[in-house]
């Protein structure tokens, strides 16, 4: 189908502008752009955020704890239980290991509900575990068991197995569990004893397949707010046939939302989840067999969902995936990328496939492709890939846009974001299948912070282009946000949508494009709460090389609570960056607001007129004052925390505009606005 033709080489791609430019950016990465999946072990995991990174527990190893800084390299802690409690036994006499463990931080404690069962018995049982302390080692770790929660019998309708737990909107704790039969049910907890409430012994049934052709295959309930809505994942079909029977895995995903936490909870099409409705969200495709037995969790600044797949091409046994899930503008529910390291990539092949015709958007195996997969035969008029995206920070971006067109000719694709669309235009790059680094176009874009929807079709015109991978790059071009981290350590967002972080704590800001900055002659960031210590922006890594240090004695009072603190460093700064903000000698806990990069310092009468407080970029094209948008994967209305107006005069300069929008031939003093 896709002849060779003539053999272009990648410069061709960019005619006489060269490979080292593209729209005034390096085309070189920030880090590593080739993936690689780390096929962490488990089944039917659970996840919690803590201050220094995440937990990790799963099925059948009584209660293994794994914890993380970054989600993606995980250190193994063992179990945390030396055998099955003997309380256990009165409720499944036959068990022979703890499933479906749920962590959670309730009543100040870490918390993990799991249960005892027999495969195809509703002889069960939940019961719970807590710690202080989640990171072993630390002070306040070590695990009490408190023993029976729920149970069931083989007289029941329903089955106590897999527990999963969600606070409402009032401060509330409830438990979902449940397993075939009369599907999923929901019960309130006390949240000081842990155990079932005594003020609502109702339980509720919130969920259930009611076709004979599903055979009430529903189980593994996960609950999250959002939005001040509910929402209830649950796994659907035959799960955990792996190795040699695999292929009989047909596990999935699918989901429904609530107004309230007791239900009803309907599909996207309206349907009752109760009377065997449920929207699919993720199901089997390309070599990831049965993604299902997950569990929805509350992040920094997104939700993110943990579960279990099966690898065919691989081991053929059980791994898991982390996803953000992503909140559509009316508050539904998409499941991201798998986390591979990354915040700000895109690997195609994880997208939503709408095929047109058999064959088309192939998952194909490459050791060029990131990740070692790409999509082949982008072809059919009809087709699409649909990415959806948790960004952090509003404003301009660049698409790295990878892909291959072994033609002699440019092939196009249509891209769609937030439903703008755009003509794409792929010169030819040599050859299919392959994806040198510099093997790209840049698609510029506006990104909103939250939920956004990337959507690519091809253009039939007679050529084609494969695709890999899309990285989003961040254009600063005065202003980075504090608040539009991608994730960090010891740092949060307060209830106003501010960034707080901690001594020892450090944030993470992918893809950072700083060429627009220009002729810098100061650098300011904006604190509250902190009178002392150091900020310092790095290169790369939480220790890499120091760009800016800011010190946060050395800073000037503005209203509203803020001050300006001055940092010095690398006002040469350019190309794409990784940058880590890591903060050293805090007491207690630092507000910060924006990082600003402010012009030189203008001569006046041959003498300096001294600091400039405000950047002379048009607000309209600042990168840190976006105007409010849709509200963000944490809940809030996300806007970028805006400086407030400082008293002092300072001096205007040629292309100045005052507040009325009149322009300045000659410097005069007026009073700045941020």
């Amino acid at each position: 189908m896709f002849g060779m033709g003539s053999r272009y080489g990648v410069r061709a791609m960019f005619g006489r502008v060269g490979l080292g430019l593209v729209f005034g950016v390096s085309v070189s990465s920030a880090a590593d752009w080739y993936a690689k999946d780390n096929l962490q072990p488990g089944h039917d995991p659970s996840m919690v955020r803590f201050e220094d990174g995440y937990a990790l527990m799963s099925t059948n190893n009584n209660l293994q704890l794994w914890t993380s800084e970054d989600a993606y390299t995980w250190r193994d802690h063992k179990s945390t239980v030396s055998a099955i409690p003997q309380w256990a036994y009165t409720y499944a006499p036959g068990t022979e290991g703890i499933w479906a463990p749920d962590v959670f931080y309730m009543n100040g404690e870490y918390r993990v509900y799991y249960c005892v069962s027999v495969f195809g018995k509703r002889s069960s049982a939940i019961g719970y575990q807590s710690t202080k302390s989640i990171m072993p080692g630390s002070s306040g770790y070590g695990w009490t068991d408190h023993g029976h929660v729920f149970h069931t019998t083989t007289s029941d309708k329903y089955n106590a197995i897999d527990a999963d737990v969600v606070r409402d909107t009032e401060g509330n704790y409830w438990m979902a569990f449940g397993s075939f039969g009369l599907g999923i049910q929901l019960i309130k907890l006390d949240a000081t004893t842990g155990y079932q409430a005594s003020d609502d012994k109702t339980v509720y049934n919130i969920a259930r397949r009611t076709s004979s052709a599903s055979g009430g295959a529903e189980e593994g309930p996960s609950l999250i707010e959002h939005g001040g809505q509910y929402f209830l994942f649950t796994a659907w079909d035959k799960c955990c046939q792996q190795g040699a029977n695999i292929e009989q895995t047909t596990y999935k995903t699918a989901y429904g939302r609530a107004d309230k936490v007791t239900g009803p909870y309907k599909d996207r099409a309206g349907y009752n989840m109760a009377t065997g409705g449920g929207t699919i969200l993720l199901e089997r495709y390309g070599r990831y067999v049965g993604p299902g037995g997950g569990e929805a969790f509350q992040d920094l600044n997104r939700v993110r969902f943990v579960h279990h797949y099966y690898d065919l091409n691989g081991d053929k046994y059980n791994h898991i995936h982390i996803r953000d899930v992503v909140f559509t503008e009316d508050n539904w529910a998409e499941m991201g990328q798998p986390f591979l390291g990354r915040y700000l990539s895109a690997e195609v092949e994880h997208g939503v496939l709408t095929r047109a015709v058999s064959g088309d958007l192939a998952i194909t195996r490459s050791n060029t492709a990131s990740n070692g997969e790409y999509l082949a035969y982008v072809n059919t008029e009809g087709s699409k890939i649909r990415l959806p995206m948790n960004i952090m920070q509003a404003g301009d971006y660049l698409l790295r846009y990878r892909y291959a067109n072994g033609g002699d000719a440019a092939a196009t694709h249509k891209v769609t974001v937030n439903g703008k669309s755009q003509t794409v235009t792929l010169p030819p790059t040599g050859s299919w299948g392959t994806f040198p680094e510099n093997s790209v176009v840049m698609v510029p874009a506006k990104l909103k912070r939250g939920g956004n929807f990337i959507e690519i079709e091809p253009s039939p015109n007679g050529n084609f282009a494969e695709l890999d991978r899309i990285d989003f790059l961040r254009i600063i071009r005065d202003t980075i946000p504090a608040n539009g981290f991608d994730n960090g350590i010891r740092v949060r967002l307060t209830k106003d949508d501010e960034f707080a972080i901690k001594d020892g704590g450090y944030a993470i800001f992918e893809n950072v494009v700083l060429d627009s900055l220009k002729d810098i002659g100061n650098v300011f960031l904006q604190v509250k709460n902190a009178s002392s210590g150091k900020i310092v922006i790095r290169d790369g890594k939480k220790d890499g090389t120091a760009v800016f240090t800011c010190d946060l004695s050395n800073r000037s009072l503005m209203d509203g609570g803020w001050s300006a603190a001055k940092c010095s460093g690398d006002m040469g700064l350019r190309g794409i960056k990784d940058l880590y903000l890591t903060a050293s000698g805090i007491s207690g806990e630092a507000i910060l607001g924006n990082l600003t990069f402010e012009p030189m310092q203008v001569v006046c009468n041959q003498a300096p007129c001294g600091d400039p407080v405000s950047s002379s970029s048009d607000p309209s094209t600042s990168s840190g004052t976006a105007e409010p948008q849709s509200s963000s994967s944490s809940g809030t209305t996300a806007i970028a925390p805006r400086a407030v107006r400082h008293d002092m005069q300072v001096p205007a300069r040629k292309a100045y505009r005052d507040l009325k929008g009149r322009s300045f031939d000659k410097q005069i003093p007026y009073r700045v606005m941020f």
